[in-house]
């Protein structure tokens, strides 16, 4: 199968959280066949992403939806709640990137680790809803976390099922990098390495194809990161222009089309059973 190359749109104007505006870029990036949008950066947030995530989610037919999630004004449970709602709402398309914000980076990777704790409270298989029995769920497979960080403690399991995906498509911004392990993907600068699965180039709207071109037959890239600010317009041109480098996206979720396997590394070990 031939190795696809990425495409991945930031997006951070503030007029996105506007339905009528944001519909028309969901539209072009499914249209432009994008496969991430990132909603907001380490740098400008400007709008509740999650909100917009779980707007966007639903309306949207193959583009992953990613969340910047800052650390300086969330907490692991609000946020392992929203965003494995929203990961159900895109039907396993969903992603995160965490951000210090005002916070310390070990905070946010502190973050990090509290909310993968909460999602790996429930094994994927735990549902039995059988009206008959009258058995919702089989509690041997509902774990309590107990986790414990420099910044956050956990307990749960958090009152929302596991994510489609286990754990959404974590981004790591290269001007805030993680330092947690199992990073999926990384949106990285010209000279940077960051430890990820694939990383992405960050560049311009109006970069050409050729230096990329080399750079992903190298091994070296992935895809690029381009941070637009006309994205109904940007987008298909930019498709275009990278369309030779093509590639096939097989599977139902992010993770399966983007060819990201859940980490073991991102597993939280030694869960106790409920």
């Amino acid at each position: 199968m031939t190795r696809p190359f990425l495409l991945s749109a930031g997006v951070n104007d503030p007029a996105l959280a506007t339905p009528g505006r944001l519909a028309a870029v969901l539209s072009a990036a499914d249209a432009a066949g994008f496969d991430l949008l990132v909603l907001g950066s380490a740098a400008d947030h400007p709008f509740d992403a999650q909100v917009l995530a779980a707007w966007a989610a639903p309306r949207s037919t193959s583009v992953g939806i990613v969340a910047t999630v800052a650390a300086d004004n969330a907490h692991p449970f609000h946020v392992a709640r929203a965003l494995s709602a929203v990961d159900f709402l895109a039907d396993g398309r969903a992603g995160w990137s965490v951000v210090p914000g005002k916070a310390s980076p070990a905070q946010a990777d502190d973050f990090v680790r509290a909310t993968r704790a909460l999602w790996d409270g429930w094994d994927a298989n735990c549902l039995i809803i059988d009206k008959a029995s009258g058995v919702y769920l089989d509690p041997a497979k509902v774990r309590v976390p107990h986790y414990e960080g420099p910044f956050y403690s956990t307990l749960g399991p958090v009152n929302a099922m596991r994510p489609p995906q286990g754990h959404l498509v974590l981004v790591s911004d290269g001007a805030a990098p993680m330092g947690v392990p199992g990073v999926d993907i990384a949106l990285i600068d010209a000279g940077q390495r960051l430890a990820a699965t694939k990383s992405l180039a960050k560049v311009s709207a109006d970069t050409s194809a050729d230096d990329l071109a080399l750079r992903f037959a190298a091994g070296e890239i992935d895809g690029a990161h381009f941070t637009l600010t006309a994205p109904e317009a940007q987008m298909p041109q930019i498709a275009a222009r990278f369309a030779a480098l093509g590639g096939a996206r097989r599977g139902k979720t992010l993770r399966e089309r983007l060819g990201l396997p859940l980490s073991p590394a991102a597993l939280t070990p030694q869960l106790e059973a409920a």
